[in-house]
Parts: C-alpha cells; sequence; structure tokens
C-alpha cells in the first residue's frame, strides 16, 4: 500500500453537532468528541475519566489533584466525583507528592505550582489535564495535537463533565438547564466559600441574556462569527439560529463560509492525525486547520458550485457579498435540498449574510479568477461593491426598535457590524439630518481574546459605550472562552426555552 493511500485510508470524518438532537448534557459531549478544538478536547476527555472509573472498579488507581481551594466549591464537586466514580483522592500537589507510590491515571484540575511539576510527572502515569493556562506536562501538547488536555475554564469544564459521567455510569440524564443550576451555585457568593470565578459567572449571565434578547420580538438581532467554527462543526448552531427567525442579519468571515459551504454541499472534513507531517499533508492535497484536516477536492468541488452561480451573472451591474451568498443559497437549496447549512437556512429566511473583508477567502479567490477568465474571453469583470453590504446593515439598524448583537470570535465580522452605530452617528451629525440613536442594547459575546494586548477581537462592551455602540448598562455578557466549549449548552438552554429545541421526554 502506498503512503497516500495509507493516510487517505485512515482519515477519520467530523461530524456536525446536532443540538436538536441533543437532550442532555452527554448527548452534547458525546457530540463534541467528533467535532474540533476545545470541543474534541471536552468530549474525548469524557471518554477517558469514562474509562479511568471502569479500570478504578477492578483496582487500577485513577487519582485526582488540584490545589484549588479548601473553601471553593469545586473542590466539594471533585471530592463528589471521587466518591461517584471510584477515583482516588482529590490530593492537592503537595499532599500527593508526599503520599506513597504512584498513580496509573491522573487528573489534574486546575493551576498547579510548576515549582512542583517534574515530581509531579514522574510520579504520574497518563494525565489529563484540565485548566484554561495551557499547562501539561512537557511534549504532551504539540501542533494540532491535543490528547488529555481540555484547555477551558475548570469551573466550567469540571460540571460538564461530572453531568456527563453521571450519565454514562449512573444512569442519570443531566440536562443543560441542571448544569447551569450546578454552575449557579457554584457562583453564589456565601460567608462561607469563595466563589467560582468570572467565566462561569458570565457563562450563566450569557446563557440568560441570550435568551432574553432572543425572546424580545421587539429587538433586530444580528449575528456575528469568525474562526473556524465550519470546519469546527458548529455550523448546525448558526443555522438552528437563524431557523429561529429571531437572527435578522449575519456576518461572517469568507474563510468560514467557505467551509461551511464545503459541508452544506455533501463533502468532509477529517480528524487530524499527528503522525503524519504537514509536509506529507502537503503533498496529498490535505489542508490542516489546527487539528482537522480539509481536503484540496472540496475546494474543487465548491469551485463547481461558484462557477455556476458566477457564470449566471450575465449583464454588467455592481454586486455585493450578500447578494452573491443569496444565489448560493438558492443554488445549495435546488440541488442539495436535504443538506443543512447557513447558506440553506439564510436563502430559506430571507436574511442577508454579508463577509466584510471577501477577499480574504476561498471564495473570493474564486472570484479573483473568474474575472481574470472574463477578462480573457474578453467580457466585463465582475465588480463587488461592499458599501451594497452596509446599506442593508444600515437599514436594518437604524429602522429597529431595538438592536441585539450575538458574536462568536471577534475580529471584521464584530467590528464591522458593531460600526453601524457610530456610522449613523456621524451621518446624523454631518449631514444635519434629525433621527434618533442607533445604539445596541443587547449584546453577548464569546471570545478567548485578552482585552490587554489592544486587539480587536478583545475590546469590551463598556469600551463600546464609549464608541457610542452600546447602551450604558445594557443587559450584556462577555464569556472568555472557547467558544465551541460553552456555545454549545448556552444555546441549547436558551433555545430550548425558547420553544425551538424539543426538551427531552
Amino acid at each position: 500500500m502506498t503512503q497516500e493511500a495509507s493516510v487517505l485510508d485512515k482519515l477519520v470524518p467530523l461530524e456536525p453537532l446536532d443540538l436538536a438532537k441533543c437532550f442532555t448534557v452527554n448527548d452534547i459531549v458525546t457530540g463534541m468528541s467528533k467535532c474540533s478544538f476545545g470541543a474534541r478536547m471536552l468530549g474525548e476527555a469524557a471518554d477517558t475519566l469514562s474509562g479511568w472509573s471502569e479500570l478504578s472498579r477492578k483496582n487500577g488507581r485513577s487519582v485526582v489533584i488540584s490545589d484549588i481551594s479548601c473553601n471553593n466549591p469545586l473542590r466539594d464537586l471533585l471530592r463528589t466525583m471521587v466518591r461517584e466514580f471510584d477515583f482516588d483522592g482529590p490530593y492537592t500537589t503537595t499532599n500527593f507528592l508526599d503520599s506513597a507510590g504512584t498513580a496509573e491515571n491522573v487528573l489534574v484540575v486546575g493551576p498547579y505550582n510548576e515549582y512542583d511539576s517534574e515530581a509531579l510527572y514522574g510520579k504520574c502515569g497518563r494525565m489529563l489535564f484540565v485548566n484554561d493556562r495551557y499547562q501539561c506536562r512537557p511534549g504532551q501538547v504539540r501542533d494540532g495535537h491535543f490528547p488529555d488536555v481540555v484547555f477551558g475554564n475548570e469551573s466550567i469544564v469540571l460540571p460538564i463533565l461530572h453531568l456527563a459521567l453521571m450519565e454514562r455510569l449512573r444512569d442519570k440524564r443531566p440536562r443543560v438547564a441542571d448544569l447551569l443550576q450546578l454552575i449557579q451555585e457554584g457562583v453564589t457568593v456565601t460567608k462561607d466559600h469563595i466563589p467560582y470565578g468570572m467565566v462561569a459567572k458570565e457563562m450563566i449571565h450569557g446563557a440568560h441574556t441570550l435568551y432574553k434578547m432572543l425572546a424580545d420580538e421587539d429587538s433586530t438581532n444580528m449575528f456575528t462569527v469568525s474562526g473556524a467554527m465550519t470546519v469546527g462543526k458548529m455550523q448546525l448552531l448558526v443555522a438552528d439560529l437563524i431557523d429561529t427567525g429571531r437572527i435578522k442579519y449575519v456576518a461572517a468571515t469568507g474563510a468560514l463560509m467557505a467551509h461551511g459551504l464545503i459541508e452544506g454541499s455533501g463533502c468532509k472534513h477529517y480528524k487530524y492525525d499527528p503522525s503524519v507531517s504537514d509536509e506529507v499533508l502537503a503533498s496529498l492535497g490535505l489542508n490542516r486547520v489546527t487539528d482537522s484536516l480539509e481536503p484540496e477536492t472540496n475546494f474543487d468541488h465548491i469551485e463547481e458550485i461558484v462557477s455556476a452561480v458566477l457564470d449566471g451573472y450575465g449583464s454588467f451591474r455592481m454586486r455585493c457579498s450578500h447578494e452573491f451568498y443569496h444565489d448560493i443559497g438558492r443554488y445549495i437549496v435546488e440541488h442539495y435540498p436535504d443538506a443543512r447549512s447557513i447558506l440553506a437556512s439564510t436563502y430559506h429566511r430571507d436574511v442577508p449574510i454579508v463577509t466584510p473583508a471577501f477577499i480574504d477567502s476561498e471564495l473570493g479567490n474564486d472570484v479573483f479568477v473568474h474575472n481574470r477568465k472574463r477578462l480573457m474571453e474578453p467580457s466585463r469583470k465582475l465588480v463587488f461593491d461592499s458599501e451594497m453590504d452596509t446599506e442593508v446593515l444600515f437599514k436594518l439598524a437604524t429602522t429597529a426598535k431595538r438592536l441585539g448583537i450575538f458574536t462568536i470570535g471577534g475580529g471584521v465580522p464584530r467590528n464591522n457590524t458593531q460600526n453601524v452605530a457610530p456610522l449613523h452617528e456621524i451621518y446624523l451629525n454631518r449631514l444635519g439630518i434629525d433621527g434618533k440613536p442607533c445604539i445596541f442594547h443587547y449584546g453577548v459575546r464569546i471570545d478567548p481574546a485578552e482585552m490587554a494586548p489592544g486587539g480587536l477581537s478583545g475590546c469590551t462592551y463598556d469600551e463600546g459605550v464609549s464608541w457610542h455602540k452600546f447602551t450604558p448598562g445594557g443587559p450584556r455578557a462577555q464569556i472568555k472562552s472557547d467558544a465551541t466549549i460553552v456555545w454549545p449548552f448556552m444555546q441549547r438552554f436558551a433555545l430550548e426555552k425558547l420553544g425551538f429545541y424539543k426538551a427531552a421526554a
């Protein structure tokens, strides 16, 4: 067997997370194991801990280590997990190092002292780390490969794992509402304990704020998304949001839309095997996106779709990204009627979807090459006018009773959409027109970016208030996390409460 055949035969396809079919916390976690990024880390960690629990019952030693304070309720949850799932502990790092013997399997929750790390690693066999500080054994994590780690906030990840294991090992069926209640108990301040941190508190606040925003029939809600969320298998979450009828505008990166079109037209993404080098992947036409693979043949496939749409643009006139996406959506619905995708949903709902930096994508590449082909014929090339996209955003925002925005990631989609507020302000001032301010009332954002480096994605809603983008003191939530970890639970809660997702029988 050739190397090419060997690699291609071993490709494991990823599967989109379908929240409509997930009734419990464990349902979501199980689906996450077939996705990418933090979602996969979480799903695979649940699989690992389930196996460790079974080993512990057969006299294996699975240990829990955490330096979380004794008066933090997360410590109580660890004690419950030890009791329920036959683990040993929970130990502090110091107590474990002082104890006799070693441990075959070790769960390390939260940050630990790097001074003790070498001694800790020496006493442990396999180790699974849960923390948002990227702490783990040296060499355990490599570019695109994240075995036995969950790089997420432990006050969110641990309750999720606990409830997933309760279904797998104790035949319980905790729902997302139960998860939020468990986390809520941890963030409640009492005189007897230190509450969970801000990330857990904001997740709870974000889930409820998202529900309020979507339930408000007077709110014109906008959704912005960046990052590799379609490769990450989160496409159906976006489609569900649009299908509720409560999202009136979508802004996304062109790359995200290209990957979504690939999935929506029947192609697959695959799990990355770290034993295959990037040089070999390149020779095989397999493009890597962190821990996932995108075959080059997928782009050849969607180029045929894009060309069919572009060839249909006969006479010369200005085009824009939302019109282009509408036409691709029509093609998808006609040729792949059973497939669900962002473009199919925006087409059915007549929701405009724009890419502010359209040229920065595979779809932009396709248009560029298509225009060169036109000039060779010769024929007038297509011209995309971004101001036409702005007109759609401007009209929606300035005629809304209230404005809401739900953001995954940051970057240009987020900033361009929020920019409509200062745009309207200077439009009124410079043209001497009377009108009411156009300011966002609701805001929910999930993004791991730090505010300190001054990056576009890290700017806060309070900073947005200074730009007249947001109402001071309005209902807003900012969750500093990998979106693939927290977004599915927040959305499942909000849309189940809204009645869009059916509750478990």
